[in-house]
């Protein structure tokens, strides 16, 4: 049954492309309401408390502030990005409705008036944001220039490509699915989505190998908290890669899902930062059996009677620094055993889990 109500001179395609764009900013602020609320809980975890045993200057105490602000910074972005997309579906389906070719028509022709410039520019200084946290997180825990070397050229040339984006998209006459445009934001979105997911295999393959070497020097025990920090790091990548390959798929396909689905992963890119960030200020990065705030474990072993010289003792410590609410820190060291007029000593590092 045709509706007599229906827009004038739009075909089935127009509407199901007004509908698109009108559901996913819908989509994007119930995305934007779960940002608001991990938001809310990392300003609660992460900002210090006045009597916070923490000492002036403190290491974790830096850090926390560090990411206090990165989070503060990147929800910001964020809700700029949200803005400017609800102010832009009224100047669409309100303000201009009456455009010839109706509400599609008008945001074709005017994608480059700035209340879309800056959700655009949001969208991709949120995105380096995020891609540099992992990058640095990479190179906090392999502590090598060359691990991160190419990871690094792609970060460059993710960066290069979305100004690019940016600028293509904001000529007068053109937008997002012009010729020019795609051989820019295309090869973008792909090298970001693969860049990401690049830095968290290494992250996990590096926790894996130190997982391996705390289990092989001490016990299976110590090599769980690495397992754990794997796993959150996986599962908190996880919803970013698969909805930005959803996107890039409907995106070069032309497909009008990609209305849907965009809103959605501008929201996801900042959430997946914070989430991490969030389970590790809450502790659940880890499975210590030691939860206390500021507090640090220490685990001393002794050697059995028997084998120390008359003159030696070869008791020795091994400290595993739980500090931070639940962030594993420092080196595990097996001391220097003597046995009679022998030594010996052995070392399994398992630094870098308070950098995650």
């Amino acid at each position: 049954m045709t509706n007599p109500y229906a827009p004038p001179g739009e075909s089935a395609d127009d509407l199901w492309q007004e509908r698109s764009n009108f559901a996913g900013t819908v989509l994007g602020s119930v995305a934007y309401g779960i940002q608001a609320a991990i938001f809310a809980k990392c300003l609660y975890h992460l900002t210090p408390r006045p009597k916070s045993r923490a000492r002036k200057g403190d290491k974790n105490r830096s850090r926390s502030w560090f990411m206090l602000v990165y989070v503060v910074v990147l929800f910001a972005i964020s809700t700029v990005e949200i803005g400017c997309n609800v102010k832009l579906n009224e100047l669409m389906f309100i303000d201009n409705r009456a455009f010839p070719g109706g509400p599609v028509a008008w945001y074709a022709a005017n994608f480059n008036v700035p209340v879309s410039t800056a959700a655009n520019a949001a969208y991709i200084t949120g995105n380096f944001l995020a891609d540099a946290l992992l990058l640095w997180r990479t190179y906090m825990l392999w502590d090598s220039f060359l691990v991160i070397s190419f990871p690094f050229i792609v970060f460059l040339g993710s960066t290069a490509m979305s100004i690019m984006t940016l600028f293509q998209s904001s000529r007068p006459n053109a937008n997002l699915w012009t010729k020019v445009t795609i051989q820019f934001s295309l090869p973008y979105w792909s090298i970001s989505i693969a860049l990401n997911t690049l830095l968290t295999l290494l992250l996990v393959s590096r926790l894996l190998y130190m997982s391996y070497n705390a289990r092989k020097a001490l016990s299976d025990d110590h090599g769980k908290p690495y397992i754990s920090v794997a796993a959150m790091l996986l599962e908190s990548a996880a919803p970013y890669a698969i909805v930005g390959l959803i996107y890039i798929i409907t995106y070069a396909r032309n497909s009008q899902v990609q209305n849907l689905v965009l809103p959605i992963l501008s929201q996801v890119m900042c959430i997946s930062p914070e989430v991490i960030i969030l389970r590790v200020a809450m502790g659940s990065a880890t499975e210590s059996t030691s939860r206390e705030s500021g507090r640090s474990t220490t685990l001393k072993f002794k050697s059995a009677p028997g084998l120390e010289s008359s003159s030696q003792t070869t008791s020795k410590d091994v400290e595993l620094g739980i500090t931070g609410r639940g962030l594993v820190s420092g080196t595990t060291t097996l001391g220097s055993i003597t046995v009679g007029s022998r030594s010996g000593s052995l070392k399994a590092g398992v630094d870098g889990v308070s950098d995650i």
